[in-house]
């Protein structure tokens, strides 16, 4: 199968299909995107979620799906919130319902056996191992309900030609879908396992940034040696994702009594660096990265626990482009990040310091459109073909304009 475009008078709104051959030749079939979210498919979250989290998981469902729609020469793919979209009973919303609901009904037949086969007519057959035996090299607990999602996931891949994962990287999530994704033969939008699973631990990721030659947070294991400088400390997991369950403490002995206390041997420590708080929405490919906005976090303190509030994207200026530099450093440590990846920063005196990589959508996507003027989506889709497509579309200019995502505390 091969991808192919044909340019579009508007940014981010390319024609995008696949060809294949028919009895007169060759024409254009629209490419089947999967936007699959393992919660919306029947998974549990390991550890409770907050309603501003899963307020942010609507969010972006509903921006990336606007995006996609907006695309010519593609068919959405999707589930609802219940794992069931209107229509299919399979929980396969576009492509072939009957399909999906049977490939749901043998992967539950044949799920005792180890496998899951669900065939298709005319497309390759997708085969992958029940979850989580699928993911043996995740050693998180994942999500409650694996097999549940999992058969969503697998119907859901027997009616497209590619997957967009909606998962965080906590937990062994993310890993796990792109590994089923990639085994199943379809086309992983997003970043290669290997980098997720470098950027779900802080502690593999700031080693990796560090022997890159990026600037970033210190990180330390609970048990390491630690610095013996005076001034906060901030606690977080080591898997976690964005604000939840980190915490400041004034001193190094009390960030460490925290830990004893509540038995949280799977914390990280990092010495609280004081600045302006950021993100950065990139796309990756092969290394490089290309720079959509700069955006301003915005965070809030109570009872010692940093709460998310929202993003203001492309509320920074980069007018030194420290920030370019920084976005082409942490692509070039990481080289298999693809697709859109969100860069976490605290902009100090001194420069930009790294405090977290996420390979998924983050918040600020949700205004990354809007703010932009050309469709995020779109861009990503580019990359099909190849690391060239990331300079070959100039963003509108004087489109750029400050877009304020919330989402809440609550």
């Amino acid at each position: 199968m091969s991808v192919s475009r044909i340019p579009d008078a508007e940014c981010g709104r390319r024609r995008l299909g696949r060809t294949s051959a028919s009895a007169g030749g060759h024409s254009m079939a629209r490419l089947k995107v999967l936007v699959f979210d393992p919660i919306a498919a029947g998974g549990i979250p390991a550890r409770p979620l907050p309603q501003s989290l899963k307020r942010q998981g609507d969010m972006l469902h509903q921006a990336l799906l606007a995006d996609l729609d907006a695309l010519s020469g593609i068919e959405v793919v999707s589930m609802t919130r219940s794992g069931a979209a209107p229509g299919h009973p399979a929980g396969v919303d576009g492509g072939n319902g009957a399909a999906g609901t049977a490939a749901a009904t043998e992967a539950e037949k044949t799920k005792s056996a180890g496998w899951t086969k669900t065939p298709r007519e005319g497309q390759a057959t997708v085969r992958s191992r029940t979850w989580p035996a699928a993911c043996s090299s995740a050693s998180a607990p994942m999500l409650r309900g694996m097999h549940r999602f999992g058969a969503h996931l697998i119907a859901g891949m027997q009616a497209a030609d590619a997957v967009w994962p909606l998962a965080s990287e906590s937990d062994g999530v993310l890993e796990c879908l792109s590994l089923g994704v990639l085994r199943g033969k379809r086309i992983l939008l997003g970043s290669a396992p290997g980098a997720v699973e470098v950027a779900a631990s802080k502690l593999k990721l700031a080693r990796v940034l560090a022997d890159g030659g990026v600037a970033a947070v210190a990180t330390y294991s609970p048990h390491a040696a630690l610095p013996q400088d005076g001034g906060p400390w901030v606690v977080k997991p080591d898997d976690g994702a964005g604000c939840l369950d980190t915490r400041l403490f004034g001193d190094r002995a009390a960030a460490l009594a925290w830990i004893r206390a509540h038995g949280a041997d799977g914390y990280v420590l990092q010495p609280f660096v004081a600045g302006k708080l950021g993100s950065l929405s990139l796309i990756c490919c092969d290394g490089a990265a290309r720079v959509l906005a700069c955006n301003q976090e915005r965070v809030a303190m109570h009872d010692n626990r940093f709460h998310f509030l929202g993003s203001v994207v492309n509320g920074l200026a980069d007018d030194d482009g420290v920030l370019a530099r920084l976005a082409q450093q942490v692509a070039a440590a990481i080289p298999s990040l693809w697709g859109y990846v969100g860069v976490d920063f605290v902009l100090t005196a001194h420069g930009a310091m790294v405090l977290d990589v996420n390979p998924r959508l983050t918040t600020a996507y949700a205004g990354l459109h809007a703010s932009i003027g050309c469709n995020p989506a779109g861009l990503v889709l580019d990359l099909l073909n190849g690391p060239g497509a990331m300079t070959a579309q100039a963003l509108p200019a004087g489109m750029r304009r400050a877009v304020s995502v919330d989402v809440g505390v609550a």
